[in-house]
């Protein structure tokens, strides 16, 4: 699929449909980590958890599991 390049503010960027964010598993405020390797531009998604310590973890899921 071709997308073509946008100015927004003072950088570019390119567009997402919500239905390519839906099966990237992607929404607004998600990061992303975007690396360029032979000209090619890949993004992939970051886990909000990835650099939450073990402990921090364990709050996260006592959490959920109390919640009514």
């Amino acid at each position: 699929m071709r997308k073509k390049v946008v100015t927004i503010g003072n950088s570019a960027g390119i567009t997402i449909s919500p239905a390519e964010l839906r099966a990237l598993g992607l929404g607004p405020g998600d990061t992303v980590e975007v690396t360029v390797r032979a000209g090619v531009l890949e993004a992939r998604a970051v886990s909000r958890y990835e650099d939450t310590s073990l402990p921090d973890l364990i709050a996260v899921i006592n959490a959920a599991r109390t919640r009514p």
